[in-house]
C-alpha cells in the first residue's frame, strides 16, 4: 500500500462509518471542505476512487471496502500502543500555533481559555521558532497556524491575515542613568551598551534584528541574547539597554523593575502582526475567534 499514514486511515474510517463528511468534520473539529480534500488526497495516494455520494450519504466503492478492511485492522492493532492519557483525550483536537518566543509567552496565552470555554474539546500546542524559520516548520507540519511579524511567503494552502500592530520601545533598569534626564537624544543613548539579539545558523551565531532606529554601526554592543525575555532579565541588573516589544516589557514595568526610555528624535516603531493558517485544516469559526481575541490583546 502507498505511503498512507494513520491519520489518513483514521479520517477515512470515520467518514465511512458515519456515512457523512460533515459529521466526520464535526467530530474531528475540521471543516467539511478540509475532510473532502483529505479524502481526495488519499484517493490520489492509492490511485483509486474510495467513496461515492448517494441520497443516503456517502457509500464505499469496492476499492473503498478493501481499504476499509485494512484500515480497521491497522487501527485496531495500533490502538493499544497509545498511552492511557492519549485514550482519555482521544476526542480532543490539538491545534498548533507557531510563533516567536515573546508572542508565544505574552500574546497567545490570554486567548486559550476563552476559546476552550466554548470549544471544550479543543487544546493548543504553542511552539516557538524564529520568524525566518516559521514557514519551513509550518510547511513540514509543525503547526496549523502561525502568528508572526510582517508578511511571510507561504504556499497556496496557507492564507495570511493582518491582525494589528505591535510597538517596540527602549528600556533600561528602573534606576538607569538615562531615566534621570529630562530630555534624551541619541548622543546620550550611545554611551550605554545594548543587548545584542543573536541567533544560531549553519554558519554559526548571527546578529538578529531588534528594530531599533539607532543603527548598530554607532551602538555599543553589549551582552548577547537569543530572546527578548532574556534581554529584559539582563537589563534589570545592569546598565545595558534593550529595544523590545512593549507587550513583553509591560509586566516588568508594572513591577517597577524597568522603565521605558523615550528618545525625543526617534520615530514610533510599530510592526504589522499577521496570523497565517492552513485553509484546508483550520475551521472558519476557530479562525474568527482567534483573530478577534488577538486583535483585542494587541490594543
Amino acid at each position: 500500500m502507498p505511503n498512507v499514514g494513520l491519520a489518513d486511515l483514521d479520517l477515512f474510517f470515520r467518514a465511512a462509518k458515519l456515512k457523512s463528511l460533515r459529521e466526520c468534520a464535526r467530530q474531528l473539529d475540521m471543516t467539511p471542505g478540509a475532510v473532502s480534500k483529505a479524502i481526495k488526497r488519499l484517493e490520489q495516494k492509492v490511485g483509486k476512487s474510495l467513496l461515492r455520494r448517494s441520497v443516503s450519504g456517502i457509500l464505499l466503492t469496492s476499492e473503498g471496502n478493501e481499504l476499509m478492511e485494512i484500515a480497521e485492522k491497522v487501527l485496531r492493532l495500533t490502538a493499544p500502543m497509545a498511552p492511557a492519557s492519549s485514550k482519555k483525550n482521544s476526542g480532543n483536537k490539538v491545534w498548533g500555533i507557531g510563533s516567536l518566543s515573546f508572542i508565544s509567552s505574552r500574546l497567545l496565552p490570554p486567548l486559550l481559555e476563552p476559546i476552550c470555554e466554548s470549544r471544550t474539546r479543543t487544546r493548543f500546542r504553542l511552539v516557538e521558532f524564529g520568524n525566518n524559520s516559521l514557514v519551513a516548520h509550518g510547511l513540514n507540519g509543525a503547526f496549523e497556524m502561525a502568528v508572526h511579524i510582517g508578511a511571510l511567503e507561504w504556499t497556496r494552502v496557507w492564507s495570511s491575515y493582518e491582525i494589528g500592530n505591535m510597538r517596540w520601545a527602549l528600556y533600561g533598569a528602573k534606576n538607569h542613568p538615562l531615566t534621570k534626564l529630562k530630555t534624551i537624544g541619541s548622543a546620550e543613548v550611545v554611551k550605554f551598551p545594548f543587548i545584542m539579539p543573536t541567533g544560531w545558523s549553519s554558519q554559526g551565531f548571527i546578529r538578529g534584528e531588534d528594530h531599533c532606529p539607532l543603527p548598530w554601526g554607532i551602538r555599543f554592543a553589549g551582552h548577547e541574547a537569543t530572546t527578548a525575555e532574556t534581554a529584559l532579565e539582563i537589563i534589570v541588573a545592569s546598565q545595558h539597554l534593550a529595544f523590545v516589544p512593549v507587550i513583553l516589557a509591560q509586566r516588568a514595568v508594572d513591577f517597577g523593575l524597568i522603565s521605558e526610555i523615550k528618545v525625543g528624535e526617534w520615530p514610533t516603531v510599530e510592526k504589522k502582526i499577521y496570523l497565517s493558517v492552513r485553509d484546508d485544516l483550520v475551521p472558519t469559526s476557530l479562525l474568527q475567534m482567534i483573530t478577534k481575541l488577538i486583535k483585542e490583546n494587541l490594543k
